[in-house]
């Protein structure tokens, strides 16, 4: 029987490999390692456990953990959050392009900081972490307690920190074991990165030479001498195609003798850290990559999302202030608060009452009856992101009043007359009223104040060493006008060619389900202040059966008519794939018969295939009724939800269970099948707006094009049985209505 485990040290390229380990609370006892895994080797010694990657050296950085964080004493719900919680701090300090998502709710006070130990809005407990620890560039994570406390008054255990390090020179001589325990036996598994699966194992010369089509290959092999913009529908390597190319011209250059620096830029920091690197991992699991540096000590490839640059640029993280996310139901729930909160105080003032109301009493009633018409407030964000946050328009200006009495776009909220619009400024005013008080900044006024940054002088004097050569952009329909406009800025100045910025973007317009794509027009792709940019189009699919790909044309044919100059065109797709079973459409008697009947479906069909639960999916296309199945207790425990995109790491423990979520939380992935809940009638109007209309066919499309070779609809006869936007698949019978 070994001694108690008092510390546990990490080295920091060990941290990554546990970052996407399957954990039980039991491993958090003796913290065995399965046999051969990654290169992993574990030591104990007077009680510490070191756990070392094949190349650690003393020099390394390392995580050290104070073991009672995870003691029963700390009263910890699930100690795994916890210590996964520490290992997400540990990615962020050793690597400052990864965040520390706002949920969890960071504080600093000089080198200390602390986060929120559970995701459960009711657990309180936070541990805390030394960033400094004896001015060393380790990490200590040495306490918890069970509600927040004073930062700098919470008692720390020096001396455990520096037996544990003592102990580290001994540890790194000691001979590997020949032999540890049975993978599974102990509460941990190490699994491949998500990315890893998505690439399908091979190398990036595999890719390279035999694996790309010619549509593939001519992109890639597109020198960066101008703007190229990377369309294609769903399934069709949009992402794999931006790996490879970065990748491979990232090695061509350092191969040479270059100096490139390199940008790969997501809207989503678990795309970026999660699938991006676990698909550059799969290509070269040496991870190169991850090492390269310029003779001036710069690393040659910047991966992350633009807020996340933003941030690191901008120092906010230090000022005490916090993005809004955009990217997740906390974020989503806490903007959706603090609107309707701001709607509540403007429907009770007296001079809006007096002066704007009686021209827009439709307004006014909708207005104070927003909580039996949830596309109210989602209506208000979308016009705040898109129009009032993006072009900095505020209440009692210039532009303020062009907004009132200029004229709209198609897309754009319903909003007839200047009185309509007045109102809506009144709102927008106290909502930012409302982020001031909170200190914490929208996503939007982020980017504003990151463009005014990259124009100032102190920008100007580090862009030659700071900027980049060349800038890859995924997910580019997620970008608002305001944060494409702003890439030309990123760029060192020698990068420029006859006026033109090799930025690179991939984008599907139709996956995008808010207005940020169509919201800049057909300027924002064609030249977004980078010069005229050059289409390299992808047309084969190679994520779906033909039966779906057959579905995606008749949803892709159901989107309202939209003038982007080609842009908007209806993609033509073919699958090279094997054939399948068609989409089918069934239709429940009641919402509570829906939930039962595809949960049960979910999960005998997770326990036929290899991959479990997470390659099962079953995605809810109205919001408010997600909300509400995932806190209900007769499915909880059949499934993992995703409710951000952080989340999507927790795809580990699915297993038995199923995947819960809305079609943008796993926008990147895909599964073998997919149930799309809740194509209902009642959230589906042809006579709604075309913004509306667009926004609905876009997580329908988003929603089926994550699977690979099941699409299995449902649909409720409480909320009006199946949906319009079905009518022209079951016609065409390319999606079948079962009994």
């Amino acid at each position: 029987m070994s001694k108690e485990v008092v510390a546990v040290v990490i080295d920091h390229k060990a941290i990554g490999v546990l970052d996407r380990a399957y954990i039980e609370d039991s491993w958090l006892r003796e913290f065995e390692l399965p046999e051969n895994t990654d290169g992993l080797r574990r030591v104990e010694k007077n009680g510490v456990v070191y756990i070392l990657s094949k190349d650690s050296q003393l020099e390394d950085n390392h995580l050290v953990i104070n073991t009672v964080v995870f003691s029963p004493s700390a009263g910890l719900p699930k100690p795994r959050i916890a210590f996964e919680r520490i290992i997400r701090v540990a990615l962020r300090h050793f690597d400052r392009n990864i965040a520390i998502p706002i949920q969890w709710q960071p504080y600093h006070s000089r080198a200390r900081l602390s986060v929120f130990a559970q995701a459960s809005r009711e657990a309180q407990q936070r541990v805390y972490f030394d960033q400094s620890p004896l001015g060393s560039a380790n990490l200590y994570a040495f306490a918890v307690t069970s509600a927040p406390d004073d930062l700098d008054a919470v008692p720390q255990d020096k001396g455990l920190y520096v037996s544990a390090m003592e102990g580290l020179c001994d540890a790194l001589l000691e001979d590997a074991p020949t032999a540890g325990p049975p993978v599974g036996n102990f509460g941990v598994l190490l699994s491949k990165p998500l990315g890893f699966w998505l690439t399908n194992e091979w190398t990036l010369q595999e890719w390279y030479e035999q694996r790309l089509n010619r549509e593939q290959r001519a992109f890639v092999d597109r020198l960066h001498d101008r703007p190229v913009r990377l369309r294609g529908a769903a399934g069709t390597g949009k992402t794999q195609s931006m790996v490879v190319k970065c990748l491979r011209d990232l090695y061509a250059d350092s191969d040479t003798g270059g100096s490139k620096t390199f940008a790969f830029l997501t809207h989503s920091s678990a795309l970026a850290n999660t699938v991006v690197k676990g698909m550059l991992h799969s290509l070269d699991n040496s991870e190169r990559w991850s090492s390269l540096k310029t003779p001036s000590g710069q690393p040659k490839l910047w991966i992350g999302t633009i807020y996340e640059l933003a941030q690191e640029k901008l120092g906010y993280e230090k000022k005490g202030l916090k993005p809004l996310s955009l990217d997740g139901i906390e974020g989503r729930d806490y903007q959706r608060m603090l609107i309707d909160e701001a709607v509540g105080v403007v429907v009770s003032d007296a001079r809006v009452a007096l002066d704007l109301f009686p021209h827009c009493r439709d307004f006014q009633e909708r207005l104070k009856s927003r909580t039996t018409d949830p596309s109210l407030i989602d209506e208000l964000m979308n016009e705040f992101a898109c129009v009032l946050d993006l072009e900095a328009i505020k209440k009692d200006t210039h532009e303020a009043n062009r907004y009132a009495r200029g004229a709209r776009e198609p897309w754009q909220m319903h909003l007839p007359s200047e009185p309509y619009r007045r109102v809506v400024l009144e709102i927008h005013d106290i909502y930012r009223g409302l982020l001031r008080k909170n200190k914490v900044l929208s996503m939007d006024q982020m980017i504003a104040d990151f463009d005014g940054y990259l124009g100032t002088h102190e920008w100007g004097a580090l862009r030659e060493r700071d900027g980049f050569d060349l800038v890859f952009v995924d997910e580019y329909h997620y970008f608002t006008r305001a944060e494409a406009m702003l890439l030309h800025n990123l760029f060192k100045s020698r990068a420029q060619v006859e006026g033109r910025w090799p930025v690179v973007m991939a984008y599907d317009i139709k996956q995008g389900t808010n207005d940020n794509a169509v919201s800049g027009g057909v300027e924002k792709f064609r030249n977004p202040g980078v010069g005229e940019s050059v289409l390299s189009e992808l047309k084969q699919v190679y994520r779906s059966t033909p039966e779906i790909t057959d579905f995606l044309r008749d949803l892709d044919a159901s989107f309202p008519a939209m003038d982007l100059e080609g842009e908007y065109a209806t993609y033509v797709s073919h699958s090279k794939q094997e054939s399948g079973e068609k989409p089918s459409l069934t239709v429940y008697r009641t919402d509570l018969e829906l939930v039962d009947g595809v949960f049960d479906q979910a999960i005998r069909t997770a326990r036929e295939l290899e991959g479990g639960g997470s390659q099962v999916a079953v995605l809810c296309l109205n919001e408010s009724l997600f909300e509400k199945i995932r806190t209900a207790g007769r499915v909880r425990d059949k499934f993992v939800p995703i409710t951000t995109r952080e989340d999507l790491k927790d795809l580990r423990y699915a297993k038995g269970k199923c995947v819960f979520s809305m079609p943008e939380f796993v926008a990147g992935l895909q599964f073998h099948t997919v149930f799309l809940i809740h194509a209902d009638g009642a959230d589906f109007d042809e006579d709604q707006g075309q913004g509306a209309r667009r926004r609905y066919v876009s997580r329908v499309y988003l929603g089926a094009s994550r699977a690979a070779r099941a699409v299995l609809i449902a649909s409720s006869k409480e909320r009006g049985g199946a949906s319009q936007l079905l009518d022209t698949s079951l016609t065409n019978r390319t999606l079948l209505r079962l009994s």
